[in-house]
């Protein structure tokens, strides 16, 4: 199935393909993500499509500089991230998503970034 996601404004749209969308959503204790306190969604990057607003994007890398984060240069809304430790992964921001289900706090999981700060 394939979902839309958007930034606050809109300017930035994205699709994801999965056929669950509350599979495998999860949280990370690393330092950065801490501060941003979201819920990240995983699909293979095949199945990521940006759509529109490439140019509205920003791109922050820290640490080690492999992770990309993405953020809205109008709104400022982090929409998805390449992700350091799978960079065939793109993490998109649960949020983000329009047709994002309601989650309980066992569905979602906890990554140990922090171990790789």
């Amino acid at each position: 199935m394939q979902f839309r996601g958007s930034c606050h404004c809109g300017r930035v749209i994205f699709f994801i393909q999965t056929a669950d969308l509350t599979a495998d959503v999860y949280r990370c204790n690393c330092s950065l993500c801490v501060k941003k306190s979201i819920i990240m969604k995983p699909v293979d990057r095949n199945f990521f499509s940006l759509i529109d607003g490439a140019e509205e994007l920003l791109c922050y890398q820290w640490n080690k500089y492999i992770a990309e984060h993405y953020f809205c240069k109008n709104c400022g809304v982090y929409t998805h991230h390449r992700r350091r430790r799978d960079p065939n992964q793109i993490s998109v921001n649960y949020a983000c998503l329009d047709q994002m289900i309601s989650l309980s706090q066992d569905q979602i999981g906890l990554i140990d970034g922090a171990a790789h700060d």
